[in-house]
């Protein structure tokens, strides 16, 4: 019997490679998404620590 992949075990590597074929072929790009992704995060994490601040 041939051994089939596990789709959990696959699509981390999946997703991977295709991240790695955006950075390559779209690096402006990438750039913008990763800015705007950290941007976001950033929000968040103000948002978090307004609400924090607003409880004490």
């Amino acid at each position: 019997m041939i051994p089939t992949a596990k789709p959990r075990r696959l699509l981390p590597f999946v997703l991977l490679a295709c991240l790695v074929v955006f950075v390559v072929r779209e690096p402006a790009k990438a750039a913008v998404v990763t800015t705007n992704a950290f941007n976001g995060l950033m929000t968040v994490a103000d948002a978090l620590v307004t609400f924090a601040s607003g409880l004490g």
